[in-house]
């Protein structure tokens, strides 16, 4: 599965650079000096830095956050987030505008990770079964999922523990995803 999951994440990718840059050029971002990326291109200027989605070397590893649970992470999860570096990427599914969560370094990558605890922990204590979040969307209160069981990718309402499913699996999910404008 995690195969599947790395082909259709980098197909993504490749459509949404075809896209991007095609209209705009390279996308910017504000440049942090205590933030740095091995996603940035170039040099900074005025403040700005162009990038693009960036390959890790070696995989990130999820040991410690699976023992700090207690839970198997769903492979899916593991491959999304663990094998690229990227701002978070704005895109469209069936018409609903989200933003594809994906670490910009390996700090954020353990804040990340430190925040997916903190989401499983609640879900846990709520009493529903574990689902991992991979896209943020207008609402705060709505999330995109993938269901840590199923691998299965859920629009989750963490306010009632309402979830619809967008798609049967990661993979299903990235493939139909849309570019935006940056």
């Amino acid at each position: 599965m995690s195969d599947q999951v790395l082909s259709a994440l980098e197909q993504f990718f490749l459509r949404w650079q075809r896209d991007g840059e095609g209209r705009r050029g390279l996308p910017l971002c504000d440049w942090e000096a205590d933030w740095r990326s091995p996603c940035e291109l170039d040099e900074p200027r005025e403040g700005r830095v162009a990038w693009r989605p960036f390959q890790r070397e070696q995989a990130a590893d999820f040991t410690a956050m699976v023992n700090a649970l207690e839970l198997t992470l769903h492979p899916s999860a593991i491959a999304l987030f663990g094998h690229w570096f990227s701002r978070p990427l704005p895109c469209s599914f069936k018409g609903l505008r989200i933003e594809l969560i994906l670490p910009w370094n390996d700090a954020d990558l353990d804040l990340l990770k430190e925040n997916l605890i903190g989401h499983l922990l609640m879900l846990r204590k709520l009493k529903r079964s574990p689902s991992l979040f991979i896209a943020t969307t207008r609402n705060e209160m709505t999330l995109v999922s993938l269901d840590n069981e199923s691998g299965q990718v859920w629009l989750e309402w963490l306010d009632s523990g309402r979830r619809l499913t967008l798609a049967p699996s990661l993979p299903a999910f990235l493939a139909r995803l849309e570019t935006l404008p940056q």
